[in-house]
């Protein structure tokens, strides 16, 4: 089996690798960047012509390279697979449906983000699926801002005070970006702690290895 990577920033090419490494480690993994989509979805405020088209590329590289499915790693990209998905046969995954599909177990959520663009896709499909979910939201830029500059522990302290501001109103925190995800572990709370790579790696072979077509 061979999957592709579809990354807008390079801070989530570990994470996914090691989700991978950890659920799948026999599945060849590609992957592919424009580190140029994110400013342009920045300065747009939400998906043009012009940046579905850029990101079409990204897929079209990754077919060429004969891949049986391919994962986005950008939360803020996800609403791209409505627009892109009929036009391919090969399977694109969400950056975080598997995980957003157990968040959807709760009435209450919590959403943590770094980018400005991720809470809107994520609400949108949680609205979608269950329309009387609460959803509390808390995005800190300056924190996506630290780890692009080095500064982890900076970045980390971001999420847990915003995991501290939101724990006592909700039933779940969600951390939108994969970027986020070791930050997990450090984070001592009475509530459950939901991160995407490691179930997007799951979701993603156990949809590949169905004998079902689901598309």
């Amino acid at each position: 089996m061979k999957i592709a990577f579809i990354h807008a920033t390079t801070t989530a090419v570990d994470p996914i690798d090691q989700a991978f490494r950890k659920v799948a480690p026999e599945v060849s993994r590609l992957h592919f960047m424009d580190t140029g989509l994110l400013p342009m979805i920045q300065e747009k405020g939400s998906l043009t012509p012009s940046i579905i088209n850029r990101f079409s590329r990204l897929v079209n590289l990754a077919l060429e390279s004969d891949v049986d499915g391919i994962q986005l790693t950008c939360s803020a990209f996800n609403e791209v697979t409505d627009v892109l998905q009929p036009l391919y046969d090969v399977k694109l995954f969400r950056s975080d449906e598997a995980m957003l599909d157990d968040a959807l177990t709760y009435q209450k959520i919590g959403l943590i983000s770094t980018v400005e663009e991720t809470p809107a896709a994520l609400i949108s499909y949680l609205k979608r699926r269950k329309p009387e979910i609460e959803v509390h939201s808390l995005v800190n830029t300056e924190a996506f801002r630290f780890l692009l500059e080095g500064k982890q522990v900076e970045h980390d302290q971001r999420i847990m005070d915003m995991t501290a501001t939101l724990e006592k109103r909700v039933d779940v925190i969600v951390l939108a970006q994969y970027s986020m995800a070791h930050v997990a572990g450090k984070i001592h709370t009475r509530i459950p702690i939901l991160t995407a790579p490691e179930m997007s790696a799951r979701r993603c072979v156990q949809y590949l290895n169905s004998d079902t077509d689901h598309l």
